[in-house]
């Protein structure tokens, strides 16, 4: 009795000793998988910091760029002036530029907002920003117009595009989108025009820099990877908005004729613009 006794006890400690072990192997498998899931969630997160990283800077340093080449039409304060709708004015030789160097203005108007020359036709400055909803607007409704006025010698526009609102943006798009369309103005200023007006169209839309590249491509036939992909501009596009925040320019569209601040104004903008227009054009006639 003895025996059949210690043999039952044996076997119930095999099966004790059996569970035991299950229970270990389950609890290092637990722990494998939690080390597991741990491990991948970190992958995934250094993958998606790393994508969001290229994207603010246009796979380089150009987020951090402060200095430079600007377009060879560039002014001094950031600036772009079409005497048509298909050439640029001269610029200002700017050569390199540094981005915690501006020129500024007064605080009164922006530099280059003065009262008009005799004979000469009036002159529109628009600050735009590619993530500004109503610049958007302003281009659907306005871009046309002022093509026509330009072509017609009615009065010569400035664009300076800059990018306060790259602080909401995790890829950067307002300075990425400012770059691609001073790439595009440098290699083909002919599509200049409809290439911001293009742009502008697909407001709420962060384009990637690929995307950037493909309209100007697709679109109009100019090639611009390596210049949208490089940020080439990304440093002239930081010395524009320094400059105009060193202006005074608080927010965007805004926009002067001569000296006069369209924001003043109780009229529309075509509206508004005719009036100087047809006074320009009496003093000729």
């Amino acid at each position: 009795m003895a025996r059949n006794q210690d043999n039952g006890l044996s076997a119930r400690e095999r099966a004790r000793q059996m569970q035991q072990q299950q229970e270990r192997r389950q609890k290092s498998s637990s722990v494998l998988l939690r080390v597991g899931v741990v491990v991948v969630a970190i992958a995934v997160v250094a993958g998606l910091a790393f994508f969001v990283l290229q994207q603010r800077q246009g796979g380089d340093d150009a987020a951090t760029a402060t200095e430079g080449p600007a377009p060879s039409a560039a002014n001094e304060h950031g600036g772009l002036t079409l005497a048509s709708s298909t050439e640029f004015e001269s610029g200002d030789d700017l050569g390199e530029v540094d981005a915690s160097e501006v020129p500024g203005g007064d605080g009164e108007e922006p530099a280059g907002a003065e009262s008009r020359e005799d004979g000469e036709p009036p002159h529109l400055i628009i600050y735009a920003d590619p993530a500004c909803v109503h610049c958007a607007d302003f281009e659907e409704q306005n871009a046309e117009q002022i093509k026509e006025w330009v072509e017609a010698g009615d009065l010569t526009v400035e664009y300076r595009m800059v990018a306060f609102l790259d602080s909401g943006s995790q890829t950067n798009y307002s300075a990425r989108a400012d770059n691609a369309m001073m790439c595009v103005a440098e290699e083909s200023p002919e599509d200049f025009l409809d290439y911001v007006t293009e742009i502008f169209s697909h407001q709420g839309t962060e384009l990637s820099n690929d995307e950037l590249a493909s309209i100007a491509s697709d679109e109009f036939g100019v090639d611009v990877g390596s210049c949208v992909d490089d940020g080439t501009y990304r440093a002239f596009v930081s010395y524009a908005t320094s400059d105009a925040q060193e202006n005074g320019v608080q927010g965007t569209p805004t926009v002067y004729l001569d000296d006069q601040d369209w924001a003043a104004s109780e009229t529309g903008f075509q509206e508004w613009a005719q009036e100087a227009i047809d006074e320009y054009q009496d003093e000729a006639a």
